[in-house]
């Protein structure tokens, strides 16, 4: 038997990672990208805010990808109406080994 692990990134790790610095998403849906902050998320779907008075809501399993900028992440506007967290270097997401 090998001692290998692998590494599994999920989409609900990454959106909750953008929620927690309050950074701007893209969600792949159905062919269409979907832009907005993420107010909400849970083992099933994610609440995306357009900052124009609209929301949307995706099951996890239909989010085929997800886009954001690393700038948001590791410099949050301190200006914007997010989540405060002080501002600090982000290190990657990383999930941890899956075993066999």
């Amino acid at each position: 038997m090998s001692n290998k692990s692998s590494t599994m990134f999920t989409v609900g790790t990454l959106l909750r990672h953008a929620q927690d610095a309050g950074a701007p998403v893209r969600v792949l849906v159905q062919g269409t990208w979907l832009d907005g902050r993420v107010v909400g998320a849970d083992g099933m779907g994610v609440v995306l805010d357009d900052g124009q008075g609209q929301q949307v809501l995706a099951r996890l399993e239909a989010v085929v990808a997800v886009c954001f900028s690393r700038t948001d992440i590791d410099d949050p506007d301190p200006d914007e109406d997010a989540r405060t967290h002080p501002h600090r270097r982000r290190d990657p997401i990383e999930a941890g080994p899956v075993g066999a």
